[in-house]
């Protein structure tokens, strides 16, 4: 029930971002857009902790959201993004830069950069924090399974 309400809470906050200005953004990660789960859990074995939706204008879990801001294509793997997260029992968003490294487009990594770290054309991952891979929304245990994401504006449901 508890991640019911979480997603819920998703599910405001994106009309939310929209009224506000905030257009959806096309997806500029050469990733599917979809349900992720950490790359030690099974797709069956999901759960807050471990899974994320990314979305073309953001990912978030069920305690945060991370609007893309922009987008920077370093090479054919690795992406520089400038994300506005926001905790949803925070009120104010903060901003971090992180790269995306696509493995293939079904899995990523997703490292922190800091400003003492040089963006490089070959970044090197030295702070991995989240790494994922893609699961397919059938895959996944309830609440997840059914959940109708049509209102995001994507259609991920086989």
């Amino acid at each position: 029930m508890k991640s019911l309400l979480s997603l819920t809470a998703a599910l405001i906050l994106l009309p939310l971002l929209t009224a506000c200005g905030v257009a959806p953004a096309k997806n500029q990660l050469s990733l599917r857009l979809g349900f992720y789960v950490a790359a030690d859990t099974p797709c069956a074995n999901a759960s807050n902790a471990t899974l994320l939706l990314l979305r073309a204008n953001g990912i978030g879990g069920a305690r945060d959201f991370c609007q893309f801001l922009s987008i920077r294509q370093l090479n054919a793997q690795d992406f520089l993004v400038t994300e506005s997260c926001a905790d949803f029992q925070a009120s104010e968003a903060e901003q971090r830069l992180v790269l995306y490294h696509v493995i293939d487009a079904v899995s990523f990594k997703l490292s922190r950069v800091t400003a003492e770290q040089p963006v490089l054309s070959q970044p090197i991952d030295t702070d991995v924090f989240y790494q994922g891979y893609y699961c397919p929304q059938s895959s996944l245990p309830e609440p997840w399974r059914d959940n109708d994401l049509s209102d995001l504006g994507i259609n991920i449901k086989p």
